[in-house]
């Protein structure tokens, strides 16, 4: 194995598990307290809404 694919490997499996803790961290924020997730849920909806307007 050349060394540029090996380092390729271990930045991508690096960053997944990176990822992995991250999304683990936001869900288990969310579920401890609810009320700041809904209040995070609407703010991603506003945002969402905002972007794809077709007017």
């Amino acid at each position: 194995m050349q060394k540029k694919q090996l380092a390729w490997y271990l930045i991508f499996g690096g960053l997944a598990i990176f990822l992995l803790e991250f999304v683990t961290t936001i869900l288990s924020f969310i579920g401890n307290h609810p009320l700041l997730g809904l209040a995070c849920i609407a703010i991603a909806g506003g945002v969402f809404l905002l972007t794809f307007d077709t007017e």
